[in-house]
């Protein structure tokens, strides 16, 4: 069972490298089956406007 939740890990970390907004991964295996649902919020406010670079600095 420890190999198992290793790759299981790994493929949780794979997955978080992807821009999705609703993920489902399901694993199934001869004797049990896993299913990793995650969502990302979308950030709440807003960023300010990049600070422009003056000629004199």
């Amino acid at each position: 069972m420890f190999e198992q939740q290793h790759i299981l890990n790994k493929i949780e970390q794979w997955a978080e490298r992807l821009p999705y907004k609703t993920l489902k991964i399901e694993v199934e295996l001869p004797n049990q089956s896993f299913v990793l649902e995650k969502s990302k919020n979308r950030p709440v406010g807003f960023a300010p406007p990049p600070m422009e670079k003056r000629k004199g600095d």
